[in-house]
């Protein structure tokens, strides 16, 4: 496989820490627990980061590269199957004042064009990327 692994090690009761070779770590845990993710907001996290990462030069180059980008991304779950995300919405939060009506519409068409095109996180839950299992025998 290609790529950069990422790591995940118990390090207590429903207590795990998530690595990668560039030294990120992040805490991982039940929903409640303190000071980490649930592997749920972890995918949220994944997919609203996918989308910052990859639009951000278009973003700046209009705003300024000061401009404060902040991307939110939250699930809806049914009530038939609650573990499991029914639709995933993300919100962009970007001051484009400075941006006017076809500039601005030919921008936000950017921006989607790229995530749907670049984005791999976004691409692969949208797609269903098939996951293999290896379980020790």
């Amino acid at each position: 496989m290609a790529g950069t692994p990422v790591e995940v090690h118990r390090t207590g009761e429903h207590a795990f820490t998530a690595t990668n070779g560039r030294g990120g770590e992040v805490a991982i845990g039940r929903d409640g627990a303190p000071g980490s993710f649930t592997p749920g907001e972890l995918l949220l996290a994944a997919i609203a980061g996918c989308s910052a990462v990859t639009s951000e030069n278009l973003l700046v180059r209009r705003a300024g590269q000061d401009a404060d980008i902040a991307v939110h991304a939250d699930r809806d779950k049914t009530a038939e199957d609650p573990n499991k995300f029914s639709e995933v919405t993300v919100r962009f939060d970007v001051d484009l004042g400075g941006v006017d009506g076809a500039d601005r519409a030919k921008l936000l068409d950017a921006v989607e064009r790229a995530i749907e095109r670049y984005c791999t996180v976004s691409r692969s839950v949208a797609e269903s990327t098939p996951i293999t299992l290896e379980l020790p025998r």
